[in-house]
């Protein structure tokens, strides 16, 4: 397709959920404990927006990667609020996703270990990582 004046700045919106997959298979793009000066956390999501907005392949990719690992759809204060909490040393240091379970329930993502967890409901109603 070649490139016109129509179709040169089309806009593709990203949604928070294709953010956070990218970002669980990739944890260089969270921002880090030591340099957290270096990158905000909307700078960081800004970083991952660019990289898939870049190769449509990789896009259509974590699309599907949503939908197979059942990550709900979250709103934009939510990514942030996840992404900022990395930081803290209890997400960073435990074995299990550096995210907190109860906003993802019934989500698969990898954890700090590479393996893959699922977040589900406990009888106290809150949601824990469990390893598949």
């Amino acid at each position: 397709m070649a490139v016109t004046r129509k179709n040169r700045y089309k806009r593709v919106k990203i949604p928070a959920s294709v953010v956070l997959a990218f970002m669980d298979k990739n944890h260089d793009f969270l921002p880090t404990v030591e340099n957290y000066g270096d990158y905000t956390t909307k700078e960081e999501i800004y970083r991952v927006r660019v990289t898939l907005w870049h190769e449509k392949k990789r896009l259509d990719l974590y699309k599907a990667l949503v939908k197979e690992h059942n990550i709900p759809s979250i709103t934009e204060a939510t990514l942030e609020e996840l992404v900022a909490a990395t930081t803290q040393k209890k997400y960073r240091e435990r074995a299990s996703p550096p995210f907190t379970a109860n906003k993802l329930c019934g989500a698969t993502l990898h954890g700090n270990d590479k393996k893959f967890y699922i977040s589900e409901k406990t009888k106290a109603g809150t949601c824990m990582w469990i390893q598949k």
